[in-house]
């Protein structure tokens, strides 16, 4: 029997996606939990004292618990979040944010986190809502949208059922 044979052909073609989707599901990568962030700045975020939209750094946290980060103040939170957030932070990443721009972020979330917290370091603090948490879904896909305007940080879902009612 020849080894070039369609039987034998289709016999190791079998085999081998039947190896390969065993590998994948036992893969660690298939039961992190993962998050898809989207963040839409305003074409009137952060506005300056003329007037002017302005880039708005966004800080992403991730935290075991909350708690701590929902009672912080927001210098507390941006100057010292190691000492303002221990035991809770797991660890955190920042970028900018440009008016009228969109950025969509994949993250693969560090083992013990349950929330990532949105930091965002507008000019007039007292004035918007500067702090979001999303709770994540362990092992799983999370997904958020949410929009920076000059009221602060919310959920573009609740957004636009609000604007629907």
């Amino acid at each position: 029997m020849s080894r070039s044979t369609p039987l034998y052909r289709n016999v190791l073609l079998a085999l081998t996606v039947w190896l390969l989707g065993g590998c994948s599901a036992l893969s660690p990568y298939s039961s992190l939990t993962k998050l898809d962030l989207t963040l839409s700045a305003s074409d009137q975020v952060n506005l300056d004292l003329n007037g002017r939209p302005s880039p708005l750094v966004v800080r992403l946290l991730e935290l075991k618990h909350p708690v701590a980060f929902e009672n912080a103040d927001f210098f507390s939170l941006y100057e010292r979040p190691k000492a303002s957030l221990s035991p809770d932070l797991v660890t955190s990443e920042e970028l900018e944010v440009r008016p009228g721009e969109t950025v969509d972020l994949k993250l693969s979330v560090e083992p013990g986190s349950r929330y990532v917290a949105v930091l965002a370091a507008y000019r007039d603090l007292p004035q918007t809502q500067w702090r979001y948490v999303v709770p994540l879904a362990a092992g799983d896909l999370t997904t958020a949208h949410l929009v920076l305007d000059q009221a602060g940080i919310h959920n573009a879902a609740r957004a636009s059922a609000q604007a629907e009612d």
